[in-house]
């Protein structure tokens, strides 16, 4: 009672302390499924967390590339009376999409998951296959009582492009890029160059390496739905964009890719010629002679701050420094197996 008392007097809900799923729990919760011949795998299933996990159900592939799909669902009850169902699918390549959504009624998570045909997250591209992940979620409510539609947001995907595996995922904040990883597959090294992505346009981050990976960023704008179309077209540019570069000789995106990669040194450089122009500018004020109560004296003392604090309060602070400047690459391919070293 006491508890309660301060919960109320601070705006606080009470941290819901969840029993692990009774045998009658599941029972309850499994019958829609049964009644869709699914059937829950027990002994994968963690009772603990309040997790059930249903056996795998393989679907027929409509082509060579997406043959054999195979579905496992899982089915969370994090707090009381709220639910997420996760649809797993798996290509026999390896390739792995989700499908996810939230809600009180376990049935409605299933009847809505079931409207999505599996194809629906594997298409190609260039002959590459992409795998993509997404979530649904209610759209803007309609006129009517009537419960609004479910519309499919993007939340990532895969592909598997020359030895390379690429991820790219969507973040929920808003205005924030969404990552990118490519990693290479073991026993092969590459040298890809910062201005890989970057050549696509202003929305495209430099590649950055991170120990046997890279990662990179692209950026979306607008509100949810429209940030997922765009997202999800960007992916797919990017499956075609290094299909095509990858299977030709390094020298060749050089060549290809000339200007573009000129104007991202252009765009790398902008912070430093920003820099460079301030403080020439601040330096040739001691030769100019601006009256006292000036606007234009006014303006000089307050406008490297306010700079500073643009620069200071953006999501990415800019990068002062020297790019460098495109090269054609002297190597044959991108791709050259490691060394490997045998004992005497």
């Amino acid at each position: 009672m006491q508890g309660t008392m301060v919960d109320r007097l601070v705006g606080m809900t009470p941290v819901d302390t969840m029993h692990p799923l009774t045998h009658h729990e599941i029972l309850g919760l499994i019958e829609p499924f049964a009644r869709d011949g699914r059937h829950v795998d027990l002994a994968s299933s963690d009772r603990i967390k309040r997790c059930l996990v249903f056996k795998p159900i393989d679907h027929a592939g409509e082509d060579g590339q997406q043959a054999g799909i195979r579905e496992i669902l899982q089915l969370d009850n994090p707090r009381s009376g709220h639910y997420r169902l996760t649809r797993n699918l798996t290509l026999p390549s390896g390739l792995k999409a989700t499908l996810r959504i939230e809600g009180p009624q376990p049935r409605d998570l299933l009847a809505h998951i079931a409207t999505v045909p599996p194809h629906r997250h594997f298409r190609s591209a260039s002959g590459v296959t992409i795998a993509v992940s997404y979530r649904l979620a209610p759209a803007s409510k309609t006129a009517g009582n009537d419960p609004p539609p479910m519309q499919m947001v993007f939340t990532g995907g895969e592909a598997r492009i020359e030895g390379l595996n690429l991820t790219l995922n969507d973040t929920t904040v808003k205005r924030y890029p969404a990552s990118i990883e490519i990693v290479p597959e073991a026993g092969y090294a590459y040298e890809l160059p910062e201005d890989l992505l970057a050549v696509l346009g202003r929305d495209w981050g430099l590649l950055r390496r991170r120990r046997a990976a890279w990662i990179g960023s692209v950026q979306a704008r607008g509100k949810t739905l429209d940030r997922s179309r765009q997202i999800e077209g960007k992916l797919e540019r990017l499956v075609v964009h290094l299909a095509t570069t990858l299977t030709g000789p390094p020298s060749q995106f050089h060549e290809t890719r000339l200007r573009a990669r000129w104007g991202v040194a252009l765009r790398r450089a902008t912070p430093l010629l920003i820099f460079a122009t301030l403080i020439a500018g601040a330096g040739s004020l001691c030769f100019v002679h601006i009256p006292d109560g000036s606007i234009m004296r006014f303006v000089t003392m307050f406008t490297p701050g306010v700079l500073m604090l643009g620069a200071f309060t953006r999501r990415e602070i800019p990068s002062i420094e020297i790019p460098p400047l495109p090269r054609r690459s002297k190597a044959a391919t991108w791709r050259r197996p490691l060394a490997v070293h045998q004992a005497p």
